[in-house]
């Protein structure tokens, strides 16, 4: 487990799929992934948005950049992940801090000689009301608003989750792409 924190946020995430298991205020030590005893985190789908199928959140990635307010995990591919997802890639995740906001960065490199199709997404499990705008969703309970904003992913919520997804898109042979998603602190 990866923990990283400023004055506002204290995040953990986990080596095994990368996933942010812990986001909690440093106000009032509210964790608002933790809500309602929930132990799912924030998911990531990667090559595609089937969390059945997800075989990235198995996998244990590894840590290539720690500081007090950021970490950033990498997975690449192996000879195992290509009888699964038959390319070359290279997948890195990752969490900084900044005032009141996490960024959550998606870097994807496609090291085939293929173009390689795939989908994205963040899955984060809650139960709170939500106010959809453009690019953004609100979340609110008695005491606790946030807001998750992207302009890389198409957000939604469904059966108390909030999914950030990209449609499947196709990454060109040895190219790259970055995506990125903030939770802000309202």
């Amino acid at each position: 487990m990866q923990t990283i924190d400023n004055s506002l946020f204290q995040v953990s995430v986990d080596e095994n799929g990368a996933k942010m298991v812990h986001l909690v205020s440093e106000t009032d030590n509210y964790d608002f992934l933790g809500e309602n005893g929930t132990k799912e985190g924030m998911a990531i789908a990667f090559p595609v948005i089937d969390q059945d199928q997800n075989w990235i959140s198995k996998l244990p990635w590894t840590v290539v950049d720690k500081g007090d307010t950021r970490v950033s995990l990498t997975l690449i591919d192996t000879p195992e992940s290509y009888k699964v997802f038959p390319y070359h890639f290279e997948v890195m995740t990752t969490y900084a801090l900044e005032g009141n906001q996490v960024e959550i960065t998606f870097y994807l490199k496609n090291s085939s000689h293929k173009e390689m199709p795939f989908s994205l997404g963040f899955v984060l499990p809650i139960s709170w009301s939500s106010d959809k705008g453009i690019n953004q969703i609100s979340l609110s309970n008695e005491n606790h608003t946030i807001g998750i904003a992207s302009t890389d992913f198409k957000l939604s919520t469904a059966d108390n989750k909030i999914i950030a997804s990209t449609n499947e898109v196709k990454l060109e042979a040895e190219s790259d792409r970055n995506f990125t998603l903030t939770i802000t602190l309202k």
